[in-house]
């Protein structure tokens, strides 16, 4: 039985940027697709529920780009935790996957299912890390579970499923530079799932409300305080 471990949202491991300037926004509650800002993105309905670890190569909708994803994923039909429009398959993964672009662009999208405090990701360009993101920032701005728009599963058929998790579409914009490379983590012993990947060479700043990121003392003394309280667990699934 595949289960979902409880966590608390920790504020210590708040994204933050290292060498370029990233705008990071969110779309209205509901909304899972990046319509608006880029069509070119992957729903991954091709892929067969069930496989693992099965390295994909995608040109997100013949938009010039091309990605190659390849590590420990899992591949899932449809569930209360994610697959956008509650169908299809989704990527998830129990440690870790690396998505690399061809050429470089500065734009990111994706639709976070079911989003927890082990899910971060990481931007590079070639080994150079740029920026990382964790949903602390995120559950912040728009509030914690049960309270927030965002918690539970938007998708008629598992309407309000998992609603102490939260579910966005989330854009990353790289003001100052390119990337090349994405690598999704989870620490923690959940799974990060998400859905509708989307990339892109902008020329400005994606729409969305920003996510604010506070500075590097601010995170650091507020983990300090997390971590003197202690974790709270909850149900998130774990690997088979």
């Amino acid at each position: 039985m595949r289960v979902k471990a409880f966590l608390l949202f920790s504020l210590a491991f708040a994204g933050s940027a290292f060498c370029d300037s990233f705008q990071t926004t969110f779309l209205a509650a509901g909304v899972e697709t990046p319509l608006g800002i880029t069509s070119h993105y992957e729903t991954f309905d091709g892929i067969a529920p069930g496989a693992n670890n099965l390295p994909f190569t995608t040109t997100y909708n013949n938009s010039g780009f091309t990605g190659t994803y390849s590590g420990a994923i899992d591949w899932y039909a449809a569930d209360v935790f994610g697959g956008a429009s509650g169908k299809a398959t989704y990527p998830e993964t129990f440690s870790g996957y690396t998505v690399t672009i061809n050429p470089s662009v500065n734009y990111f999208g994706l639709w976070f299912s079911a989003l927890d405090a082990g899910n971060q990701l990481s931007f590079y360009r070639d080994n150079t890390l740029l920026y990382t993101f964790t949903p602390a920032d995120f559950i912040r701005l728009v509030g914690n579970c049960p309270g927030s728009g965002f918690c539970g599963n938007p998708n008629a058929n598992f309407q309000g499923g998992d609603n102490g998790q939260q579910y966005a579409y989330l854009n990353f914009y790289d003001s100052n530079g390119t990337f090349n490379k994405i690598v999704f983590s989870e620490t923690g012993g959940g799974g990060f799932e998400s859905d509708n990947h989307a990339v892109g060479l902008l020329a400005s700043a994606p729409g969305g409300t920003p996510v604010t990121t506070p500075e590097p003392a601010t995170t650091a003394a507020l983990g300090m305080v997390l971590a003197a309280g202690g974790l709270i667990y909850r149900k998130k699934r774990a690997a088979v």
